[in-house]
């Protein structure tokens, strides 16, 4: 875990502490166990939905990207903070459950209402963890708009001929692969010696 991951679970630790002494009680409809899992469980859904989509997205355009590098790099990352948030929302299923397990020892500390806190912190978290995933998601969709435009725009230049030869070369393995690499620096190599000799 990160410095700021921990600090977004502190701070909202404390709003959730700080919103349970100043605001208790709350309307038991909208803070209660079952409203709170419910949307955990369906925010946990939707994440994973969404992560399972971007990757199939990313695999379809692939080999459409001409940079790959810079194309996994940040598809990397941003996939990883997708995937993060909805680790971070299983997580707070299973403190859910762990607290509705343990809820009459809860119940032994007089000071505070240990679960509101608790139902709060999920929703308090839950929300930033979609926010950062609507971000994210932004952040791919633009990522493969400008790396799909540069590939459309530098594809113009290119033959039918030529994107035969692309097309046919990354359906190779990579011994043939290596064969066509060493013949073409070979046929370039012989090309400028003779060219040199004219």
């Amino acid at each position: 875990m990160n410095k700021k991951n921990l600090v977004l679970i502190l701070v909202c630790a404390a709003i959730s502490v700080i919103l349970t002494v100043t605001l208790a009680p709350f309307d038991a409809d909208v803070i209660s166990y079952s409203t709170v899992l419910n949307i955990e469980i369906a925010l946990f859904s939707v994440s994973l939905t969404i992560v399972a989509l971007l990757i199939t997205i990313l695999d379809k355009y692939k080999e459409r990207v001409t940079d790959q590098s810079t194309w996994a790099k940040n598809s990397t990352l941003i996939l990883k903070e997708l995937c993060e948030n909805t680790i971070a929302l299983l997580v707070l299923i299973a403190l859910l459950f762990g607290a509705t397990i343990f809820k009459p020892l809860l119940m032994l500390i007089p000071k505070f209402d240990i679960m509101t806190i608790i139902l709060l912190f999920s929703i308090i978290l839950s929300i930033c963890a979609c926010f950062d995933t609507t971000i994210s998601v932004y952040l791919l969709i633009l990522n493969l708009k400008n790396v799909l435009t540069t590939s459309t725009t530098s594809i113009k230049n290119i033959s039918q001929r030529e994107l035969y030869l692309v097309e046919a070369y990354r359906l190779l393995n990579e011994k043939h692969r290596t064969n066509i690499d060493d013949m073409i620096k070979a046929l370039n190599l012989e090309q400028q010696v003779n060219e040199n000799n004219k």
